[in-house]
């Protein structure tokens, strides 16, 4: 009797092994056999609309793969159409283990400069060589950026890949490095101001990044506008936006619907990543005597306008998901400035003090 149950036991095992064998060839093209399979998947949510935007937003891929010892064993680039289909995965051929995944994602465009990574095209080591420099010029000495930057997005995580068969999906989040600040200045008298009438400038030591997307020492960088054009409306409703149902007339005007012609200047600058450890400072110079008209720390104004349903948020998740900046400057009839009521992102601005 002992006999035939072992017998039993052996032609289960058996069966069980041939139908696993089965099972495995049985396989598609991409499992051709028991052995486990990676992909990587980038999302790109870490936005004010908290929707994932990898395949609109993100046009260029690298994805560097580091053992336990922070030593580099793959790197994957991808680009181009690819990357716009929904569901896209990168293909991860290593072995199982322990690994820590960072991703460097560019949205590359004409005239506009980017940054470099310091360990070239082969960093060796995550720590010494995987720092993300931004490009800058110099002149007398003083580094300044007066061009667009790519869209630079960083992503990291460390994960365990199992031995199990099948497919595992990693997924690496994606945080958005570079920032679009426009800098509207208005002249609700209707007197003709031109963009040469006024240098711009934002001073901040942001452009070195880690491997973990933490801001190193850097020199200062003053930010130069890329882009600066003139603009006029024929008819304008003197108010700003002070709340969701509220009004409030601009100082000096009166309350009615038409106004004269309104010329403003409209600056754009890209900035590296904002955090709140750093102080990027704008600086808004008149040519004529070449005298700073308005200073301001920018990240003050910013998170004060960060709103209601955002009280909860980290300032600087807050600070990682905004990536465009609208701030307008209203002008008095004589030339100085209403330095009391700044427009930022479409919420009026009150300081107490004069001082910006």
């Amino acid at each position: 009797m002992i006999s035939v149950k072992k017998l039993f036991s052996y032609i289960i095992l058996a069966s069980v092994s041939l139908l696993t064998l089965a099972s495995c060839s049985a396989m598609t093209e991409e499992e051709p056999d028991c052995n486990p399979y990676y992909k990587v998947r980038f999302r790109f949510d870490m936005n004010m609309l908290f929707a994932d935007a990898f395949s609109t937003q993100v046009g260029e891929v690298d994805l560097y793969v580091f053992d336990k010892d922070d030593n580099l064993v793959w790197k994957g680039h991808e680009e181009g159409a690819p990357l716009a289909q929904e569901g896209y995965l990168m293909d991860l051929p290593v072995k199982p283990g322990d690994y820590t995944l960072i991703a460097w994602c560019h949205k590359r465009h004409e005239d506009a400069a980017g940054f470099d990574l310091s360990g070239g095209d082969n960093p060796t080591h995550i720590t010494d060589h995987f720092k993300m420099k931004m490009f800058r010029a110099y002149e007398n000495d003083l580094a300044h950026s007066s061009t667009d930057l790519h869209a630079l997005f960083h992503g990291k995580v460390s994960v365990n890949l199992p031995d199990t068969w099948g497919t595992h999906v990693v997924t690496v989040p994606l945080v958005k490095d570079t920032n679009t600040i426009r800098i509207q200045l208005v002249h609700l008298s209707g007197k003709e101001i031109k963009s040469s009438d006024f240098d711009f400038k934002i001073t901040d030591n942001n452009g070195h990044l880690a491997h973990d997307n933490s801001i190193l020492d850097d020199e200062n960088i003053e930010y130069r506008p890329w882009s600066k054009r003139e603009g006029l409306a024929g008819t304008v409703l003197p108010i700003i936006n002070s709340g969701r149902n509220s009004v409030t007339p601009i100082p000096g005007s009166d309350n009615s619907s038409t106004a004269p012609v309104v010329h403003s200047i409209t600056a754009e600058l890209t900035t590296s990543r904002l955090q709140t450890s750093q102080t990027p400072i704008l600086t808004v110079i008149r040519k004529s005597d070449n005298t700073p008209v308005a200073t301001i720390n920018l990240l003050d104004y910013f998170l004060m306008v960060k709103g209601e349903y955002n009280r909860a948020m980290d300032d600087d998740e807050y600070f990682d998901r905004q990536d465009e900046y609208n701030m307008t400057l209203f002008m008095h009839d004589d030339g100085s400035w209403y330095k009391a009521v700044i427009d930022i992102l479409q919420w009026r601005v009150v300081r107490q003090s004069s001082d910006l």
